[in-house]
């Protein structure tokens, strides 16, 4: 029977991540990654299809970096795992035995109950290359394209359609504003108000009642108004891919998915997982939460595969830290750790900080625009708990280092004596740089 040292179930980037550190902590170890499909997508690059990549075939995932590090691919499907014989089983009637196995199964799409959602026409974000191409030609050939939901990815894929001047764009968010369940509420604002000068239309506070048509879609029922529609796209989320996990008797957790110890270990022996099909735990709360990111995945994973063998030094997960950003209409934004309202839901005595400046220096060179910033920290014990900051492309770096400080608990007392590099043609200038007199204003209120 085929045997072989690490398996790793599922081709996303926490599969690839994992194979490829697997390989440089074991290079005389025999991998195999197993994927049920032959070309793999890159999950981020999905709502850029329709305008700026201009196909589906440009957003595929590379499997050199499987080739380089001499890592078996194997196109098929697991149909089970048992733990206990070490044992894969594969649709095609394969078998295969491992020593050590990281599940790296993802995240499925969430349905919710509306009536009328299985109408032609009516489509999911599903991260398959097939199903992606007829989504591409199927939206490029619509008028009226209504995406359900206002989070990262709704927001993402109207402003991509809205630079394709034949379709009409409606976002339906349930809350008060989009990406709200992410960011403060300025922020939020901010976001909305640049897809509406894209001539996107945003429905906030709004339930879809009916998917109305008869054949297909036609149109939808919103708070007992009538929208025309011939596309509609469910951007409601995705729930962790445990179908393998559960029937291997796999502890699962309280959020559903499965459940790891701090070494990424599942509950059954020699068995790890990493991605958006295991749970999460907060970092600054320790508390479960549903957290679906490219970055926290590839994390997770590299800790798993640098685990496997290991009897000691092991690396542990201390928690996720949430850690987003994305751009929408020439407005980046972004925000690590913990936004103002969710610190004080887990009753965090707070103290803030807010800025804004010019990001050259002096203002009136060409280009310019301005970055804000919002730093939230503990007023007891002074450590940075979370921060958001918004403006031009280099707030997708710039919240990086906020992610840094959050890990490495750095104290409001510390962004004052930040030393950083300026230049008048990159940043802000040094006597304003907006994470320090952020941070410098928030001291302010602690006495």
């Amino acid at each position: 029977m085929a045997k072989t040292d690490i398996l790793i179930i599922g081709g996303g980037p926490a599969g690839i991540v994992a194979a490829v550190t697997a390989r440089k902590n074991n290079p005389a170890k025999k991998i195999i990654l197993v994927r049920e499909k032959e070309k793999g997508v890159i999950p981020c690059g999905i709502p850029y299809i329709f305008n700026r990549l201009d196909s589906v075939e440009k957003d595929l995932m590379p499997d050199k970096p499987l080739e380089v590090n001499k890592i078996n691919l194997l196109i098929d499907k697991v149909t089970r795992i048992s733990p206990a014989n070490k044992k894969v089983y594969f649709e095609n009637s394969r078998q295969l035995n491992y020593d050590k196995l990281i599940l790296a199964s993802g995240s499925e799409p969430t349905l919710i109950p509306i009536k009328g959602i299985d109408k032609k026409g009516v489509w999911h974000i599903k991260k398959d290359f097939e199903y992606l191409k007829k989504f591409r030609k199927a939206v490029l050939q619509s008028k009226n394209i209504v995406i359900i939901g206002g989070g990262f990815i709704g927001v993402e894929l109207a402003e991509e359609l809205s630079a394709v001047k034949t379709l009409n764009i409606t976002i339906v968010e349930k809350l008060e504003h989009c990406l709200i369940t992410t960011f403060d509420e300025d922020f939020s604002i901010a976001v909305e108000e640049k897809l509406k000068e894209k001539g996107v239309k945003i429905y906030t506070n709004a339930n879809v009642e009916d998917i109305m048509g008869k054949n297909k879609v036609e149109a939808i029922k919103l708070n007992n108004r009538k929208i025309p529609a011939d596309l509609v796209v469910l951007s409601i989320g995705a729930k962790p891919d445990v179908n393998l996990a559960k029937e291997a008797g796999i502890k699962l957790g309280k959020c559903g998915g499965v459940k790891v110890n701090e070494y990424m270990e599942t509950s059954c022996k020699n068995i790890f997982a990493a991605g958006d099909c295991v749970e999460t735990r907060c970092l600054l709360t320790q508390k479960y939460i549903p957290i679906m990111l490219a970055s926290t995945a590839c994390h997770e994973a590299r800790i798993a595969a640098a685990n496997l063998y290991k009897k000691e030094k092991l690396i542990k997960n201390n928690g996720t830290l949430s850690v987003f950003s994305t751009s929408v209409n020439g407005l980046t934004i972004g925000i690590a750790g913990l936004n103002e309202k969710k610190a004080k839901e887990e009753k965090f005595d707070v103290v803030i900080g807010k800025s804004e400046s010019p990001n050259h220096h002096p203002g009136v060179l060409p280009h310019t625009q301005n970055i804000k910033v919002k730093l939230i920290f503990s007023k007891s014990s002074g450590e940075l708990l979370g921060g958001q900051i918004m403006g031009p492309e280099s707030v997708g770096e710039m919240i990086n280092i906020l992610a840094l400080a959050i890990q490495k608990k750095t104290t409001i007392y510390n962004f004052g004596t930040l030393q950083i590099a300026t230049h008048p043609l990159l940043t802000a200038a040094p006597t304003v740089y907006p994470l320090i007199t952020a941070a410098q204003l928030a001291l302010t209120q602690i006495k």
